[in-house]
């Protein structure tokens, strides 16, 4: 039969044995209780929850951290020279000043986010000691400071990964506030964002410091490709929506953490209130703000942290911002078993929903506990759950005020193997989310079922026999509940694990059997063996070459690379489970690699060998999956350049050469030359990321003895090189057979400065690997397409041209057919050029009207300027601007003369103008093709204000790749 019962505002449906559980002694004759379901309140209070908030800044010279109604989380500005001045410093000098600083922050369940800085304009400098500074751009340039940031990292991953008083590092360091950006110093190249090289040097010393903790960077264009978050310091101000656009177009917050800092010192206040209390005391600022939490799933908010919590209309706005920023957890049911056994199972499962912005981001436990009648725990137990994966909705409608993409409703479920030491009895489960360090209860849930100390009660059980009553007492406040806490040491835990005993996990899994290689390389072995099993489960492997450990995995397959060319190496595999326990090794197997190069004729020469030259920019990095576990990159971009010497030939002839790269951007390019001759230009398709091998095979003429192979890139960066393999022919005096001539050369379109021309290819007995473009006789550019754009000519003018097909060994075809055609008549009428980009003025830097102008974060960092345009070639990021800042009241349109690489490109990037933001097809209702047009953008009718206009911005953060060219920018 079944019955209801009503207890404490809870529903709960209770479903009986037909037959009375044995040992259970009473004066009347009853059914057993059986499952229990119960349905959960959520609770109208904001509170607080670790790791997420409102999150006030302690500033440089302060460690003081005021006691706030929803604040768990600071972030903390530290002076470089408090943690380290010289290089010699160790790793406890920075735990010795973090543990003065930090007492005590345990004992009230709080954490910090702390920022290093060198700069903190206004307030103080703080170099180390050796570090040359005083220039303020060429400061942070020397090779100097960025060794020493390279050996600092690292000892702040030593002091910091592991402390549980860190919830996360911002990344710090570089440029004013540790923002990495000089503004409103430029570099070189016109920008003021951390170079290229720093981001790749320092993002990979963060990579290798933090493996425990989340890092964020400044701006959502720099550190492309690694696993960081973002913390926006000008969130939702409307002069900087280009940076929340960016960020929510990274894309990265299911596993990476987006914070941010509302800024009230400068632009545009309107929707803030210019104030803490003027956002949170006004419902249309308050909402205006969340639409950005919610959109960039961010978990944390500085600045507006300082508000005025005794007047009633901020305090309203704080308790709504409160309760959507980060995670918000509500259980909806939850099932368990009513009447337990002494030594049998409780089952026990619950439904849960993320109802905030963002995902709680670390692996914290769930914990199942009994309660006694006095709230103390007679026994706990752990889920086998992760709670990283309950997140919240997606797609944020301002309108409706929810995601259009409700959250997921997640169910978790543990079975529990109850002590026979446990006294019968009745207690309460309870539920609650671990900080690991100490096991005490932390993250709560947002339901009105609540205990002082963390635990959420959900019903009573019966140990031995059926439940006495269903009576929870009363609940506490969860906002009021200042008691929770955590601890600096933390031993293993003392409970049961969902699927094991009640003494906690302590059996060990199976060692892995039938080790054994799947194929080896002259520089890997791949390995793999049969899974191991376990009482709860195995979470991975961790393999040992010689005894030494080698790397990890969850699979049962592990490739270990970097390793020497005809040598024996010895493996064994240890597996593991989430208590810590480790099997045996298993059986071990000696794998030896092959020769270098595979024997024969082909020959492998690694990119970073010192015997190479690398000039500009260039550098070698470690790369695991690498041949010789390393990489060259940085090559290109005018000046970094990468020469292979000593590539030897037996005899002259042709030979083929296989390049290994890594190219985690779209597909960039590289010009090659041997022994100095004329360089020919190869395409890198994308392969993914920057840890992904790919290659591309060409063919090259050699000398006999010694060889040079040199790659460069004169308009761009070339992708990273890992190795070149050259296999020479069968002999003979090499390719000498030219390619056939190009056929039906023709113009495909024209403007009053361009002439777009297509052809039918060329065949050759090898390969042709481009083609030679001339106009009147004089050569103008080369590419591997069959279509080129010739740009910068006079309007109204004839030009002629001709194109010559090439092949690796340099033979040239004769000319194709010639073919002439006339530039269009100029656009004429009054205008107002903005820009040309025909390098005077020079790019970057001004543009035509004589005000700024520049760009950053493209794959070709700022642009490059190729036959009188702008080329920009862009990941999912990249921003330009130019400054108009005069009136357009004379003008209705804005022509942007325009082409793109593949075409359509008009969708991936937004146009801003005059308080206007929208997609540049939206703006213009045009589409952009790979030939050159003049599209017209209707200031007027997008409601441009052209009487302070401000500057025009293209942002490209919007899940796209590609590459676009500007010819010129005008107003008619």
């Amino acid at each position: 039969m079944k019955k209801k019962i009503g207890f404490s505002g809870l529903a709960i449906a209770i479903a009986f044995a037909a037959v009375l559980g044995s040992g259970w002694t009473s004066k009347e004759a009853h059914a057993a209780v059986g499952t229990i379901t119960v349905n959960l309140t959520e609770t109208t209070e904001a509170f607080k929850n670790p790791n997420m908030g409102f999150r006030p800044s302690v500033y440089i010279g302060s460690s003081n951290f005021p006691d706030k109604e929803y604040t768990s989380i600071y972030k903390h500005y530290i002076p470089y020279t408090s943690l380290e001045n010289l290089a010699t410093d160790s790793v406890q000098k920075i735990k010795d000043w973090s543990n003065s600083a930090w007492a005590g922050l345990e004992s009230r369940n709080l954490k910090v986010v702390p920022r290093v800085v060198i700069v903190y304009p206004n307030v103080g400098e703080y170099w180390p000691d050796s570090i040359p500074h005083g220039d303020p751009v060429q400061q942070w340039l020397s090779d100097t400071y960025k060794s020493r940031m390279v050996a600092f990292i690292n000892k702040l991953g030593q002091a910091w990964d592991n402390d549980p008083r860190v919830a996360a590092v911002e990344f710090g360091l570089f440029g004013n506030w540790g923002e990495q950006h000089i503004y409103p110093n430029k570099f070189a190249d016109g920008t003021d964002r951390i170079p290229l090289s720093f981001q790749q040097t320092l993002g990979d010393a963060y990579v290798n410091a933090f493996h425990n903790k989340k890092v964020m960077v400044r701006y959502p264009e720099t550190f492309v490709g690694y696993p960081f978050g973002i913390q926006w310091d000008s969130f939702a101000l409307p002069d900087d929506a280009a940076g929340g656009n960016g960020e929510i177009s990274r894309d990265t917050w299911r596993t990476q953490i987006n914070s941010g800092e509302v800024a009230y010192d400068w632009g545009d206040q309107s929707n803030l209130g210019g104030s803490p209390d003027g956002t949170l005391g006004s419902t249309s600022n308050t909402n205006y703000v969340i639409d950005w939490i919610m959109k960039t799933h961010t978990s944390s908010l500085g600045w507006i942290a300082e508000y005025n919590a005794s007047n009633s209309a901020v305090e309203n706005g704080a308790t709504a911002m409160q309760k959507v920023l980060g995670y918000r957890y509500v259980i909806s049911q939850a099932s368990f078993t009513g009447n337990v056994q002494s030594g049998g199972t409780m089952n026990v499962s619950f439904n849960v929903t993320n109802k905030g912005s963002s995902p709680f981001y670390y692996n914290w436990p769930v914990e199942a506990s009994l309660l006694r009648a006095d709230k103390t725990v007679a026994w706990k137990g752990l889920f086998n759950a992760d709670i990283r994966q309950w997140l919240p909705g997606t797609d944020w409608n301002a309108g409706s005020r929810a995601y259009n993409n409700a959250p997921a409703t997640n169910t978790v479920t543990g079975s529990f193997t109850i002590p026979t030491s446990l006294v019968n009895g009745t207690y309460t489960l309870a539920l609650s989310i671990l900080d690991p360090s100490g096991w005490k209860p932390s993250v709560r849930f947002a339901n009105t079922n609540y205990y002082a100390g963390g635990r959420t009660p959900i019903g009573k059980v019966g140990i031995g026999g059926d439940p006495t009553d269903q009576n929870l007492g009363s609940f506490a406040g969860l906002k009021s509940d200042n008691t929770l806490f955590y601890s600096l040491t933390s031993g293993a835990y003392d409970g049961g694990v969902s699927g094991g005993g009640g003494s906690g996990d302590t059996q060990a899994p199976t060692a892995p059997t039938n080790l054994s290689s799947t194929g080896v390389t002259s520089n890997s072995v791949s390995l793999s063996w049969s899974a191991s099993t376990d009482n709860v489960g195995v979470t991975g492997y961790d393999v040992y070459r010689g005894g030494s450990l080698a790397g990890s995995t969850s699979s049962t397959s592990y490739t270990d690379t970097g390793l020497a060319a005809s040598s024996a190496y010895t493996y064994t595999v240890k597996a593991k489970d989430a208590a810590g326990n480790v099997s045996a090794a298993s059986n071990s197997f000696t794998a030896t690699t092959s020769a270098s190069g595979g024997g024969g004729t082909t020959a492998s020469y690694e990119a970073e060998a010192s015997g190479n030259t690398l000039a500009g920019g260039a550098a070698t990095s470690s790369c695991a999956g690498c041949s010789g576990g390393g990489k060259v990159g940085y090559v290109g971009n005018n000046s970094g350049t990468l020469q292979f010497n000593g590539v030897n030939a037996s005899s002259a002839g042709t030979a083929t050469v296989t390049i290994s790269y890594l190219n985690g951007d779209a597909s960039r390019t590289a010009q090659m030359s041997v022994n100095g001759g004329t360089a020919v230009t190869l395409t890198f398709p994308g392969t993914g990321s920057w840890t992904t091998l790919g290659t591309v095979m060409t063919q090259v003429q050699l000398n006999a003895g010694n060889n040079t192979i040199k790659f460069s890139n004169s308009s761009g960066w070339a992708p990273d090189f890992d190795r070149i393999q050259v296999s020479a022919g069968s002999g003979g005096s090499g390719d000498t057979q030219a390619p056939t001539a190009p056929t039906n050369l023709a113009v495909t379109g024209k403007t009053s400065s361009s002439m777009s021309l297509s052809w039918t290819a060329s065949t050759d007995n090898v390969g042709v690997i481009g083609y030679d473009v001339y106009r009147g006789g004089n050569y103008v550019g080369t590419t591997t397409a069959t279509t080129y754009t010739d740009t910068g000519l006079a309007a109204s003018t004839s030009y002629s041209y001709t194109v010559k097909a090439k092949d690796a060994a340099g033979n040239i075809s004769g000319a194709s057919n010639p073919v002439t055609d006339t530039t269009s008549a100029s656009g004429g009428g009054s205008s107002l050029l903005l820009d040309n980009f025909d390098d005077s003025p020079a790019w970057p830097g001004t543009n035509d009207l004589g005000k700024w102008a520049g760009a950053n974060g493209f794959v070709n960092n700022a642009g490059v300027i190729e036959s009188s345009a702008l080329k920009l070639q862009y990941n999912n990021g990249g921003w330009f601007g130019s400054d108009v800042n005069q009136s357009l009241t004379s003008y209705t349109k804005m022509i942007v003369r325009i082409k793109g690489g593949a075409g359509g490109e008009q969708s991936h990037f937004h146009v801003s103008l005059g308080g206007v933001d929208k997609t540049f097809g939206d703006f213009s209702g045009n589409t952009v093709t790979t030939a050159y047009k003049d599209i017209a953008i209707d200031l007027v009718a997008n409601g441009v204000n052209r009487s302070s206009p401000g500057q025009l911005a293209m942002s490209f953060w919007y899940g796209a790749s590609g590459t676009i060219w500007i010819d010129e920018i005008r107003f008619e």
